[in-house]
């Protein structure tokens, strides 16, 4: 099926032209001057299918009972009716229900006599999202006797937008949140760990001498490394754990609601299953060393996520000070003392 890409506002002014028309065309056709060639449009109702039955958006008018009293073709098609498709009500077709929905569109027309617009995803269509469009017909004394809707169907750029938006938050090569969303993420993390009272623990893990695996494996080699690393890393989480990249060769991760004893589990659990893994592309094969930088924060401790952040950054460094391979660990409580030791 081919959508129209027109706006809601084109759309509109089409609509008025083609009333426009109708009225030009009935207007002759009472007056007497009926040429051959308009013969068919003394019919209005088949001069309302004909016209609407070209759009792909589904067009139909209900009257206040909720009847539907015109559609075309579109609409018929996917509802699955024909001719009898006039006269039901339209939140039965479209919702299974007895009664109008609480986001019905002609239920805010006819309630403020101003059209009315929303963006919806529809069960009981396919599940497809639609741009919903509601118009009010009024009388000659300005009452809204009934409605027009014109639902398009924007499943096609709503995936669109949700793919550009996943490729905004998602790092290309490893398919883990990129570092922006991350510290988004772990600024969230915090200030719910702040409320709630319950501890954080933030890991950062570098590779060690990666720089070096680069040059004499090849860049190929470096970034199936880091795929292949951020698929163990994600296996050896919990559920709730958040997983990033946030550098070159720098992963970050997020344990929730842990204290510092469950931090260092996960993290000596990583640190080895890291280190016994032989990564094999086809061309080289190597074992590789992490090291680890490991903070733990309770509510009272870090006075905000940077300063959270910047904690597990100095343990990571002190770590490949004393020569990598290791896991470092850092509280603010013992910044002068600090665990470090090797798995």
């Amino acid at each position: 099926m081919q959508y129209c890409n027109k706006s809601r506002e084109e759309l509109a002014e089409d609509v008025v032209k083609l009333r426009r028309r109708i009225e030009e065309l009935e207007s002759g056709a009472n007056g007497g001057n009926t040429p051959k060639s308009l013969g068919r449009y003394l019919d209005p109702f088949r001069l309302w299918q004909e016209t609407f039955n070209v759009l792909d958006d589904l067009l139909y008018i209900i009257d206040r009972e909720f009847n539907i009293v015109r559609a075309n073709k579109a609409t018929s098609n996917i509802l699955g009716y024909e001719d009898e498709l006039l006269g039901k009500k339209c939140f039965h077709l479209f919702h299974g229900q007895d009664n109008p929905v609480s986001h019905c569109p002609a239920c805010k027309v006819f309630h403020s006599g101003k059209p009315f617009h929303l963006e919806r995803q529809e069960p009981r269509l396919g599940g497809r999202w639609y741009s919903i469009s509601a118009y009010p017909i009024k009388d000659e004394f300005g009452f809204v006797w009934q409605c027009l809707v014109v639902c398009r169907d924007i499943t096609d750029c709503k995936k669109m937008l949700n793919k550009l938006s996943e490729l905004e938050i998602k790092d290309d090569l490893t398919g883990l949140i990129n570092r922006r969303h991350f510290i988004e993420v772990l600024g969230r993390e915090f200030r719910l760990a702040e409320r709630r009272g319950s501890g954080l623990v933030l890991m950062i893990i570098a590779i060690d001498k990666f720089k070096e695996i680069n040059f004499s494996c090849g860049r190929k080699f470096g970034d199936y490394l880091l795929r292949e690393g951020s698929e163990i890393l994600v296996e050896k989480l919990r559920n709730t754990d958040i997983c990033g990249r946030i550098g070159g060769d720098e992963f970050g991760v997020l344990l929730p609601d842990a204290d510092c004893r469950e931090g260092e589990i996960i993290a000596r659990d990583i640190h080895s299953q890291m280190s016994q893994f032989v990564f094999k592309d086809g061309n080289f094969s190597r074992q590789i060393s992490i090291s680890i930088g490991l903070a733990a924060n309770s509510h009272d401790e870090s006075k905000n996520y940077e300063d959270f952040f910047s904690l597990a950054d100095k343990a990571l460094h002190l770590a490949k000070r004393e020569g990598g391979n290791r896991v470092s660990l850092l509280r603010r409580t013992d910044l002068q003392e600090p665990t470090a030791f090797q798995s």
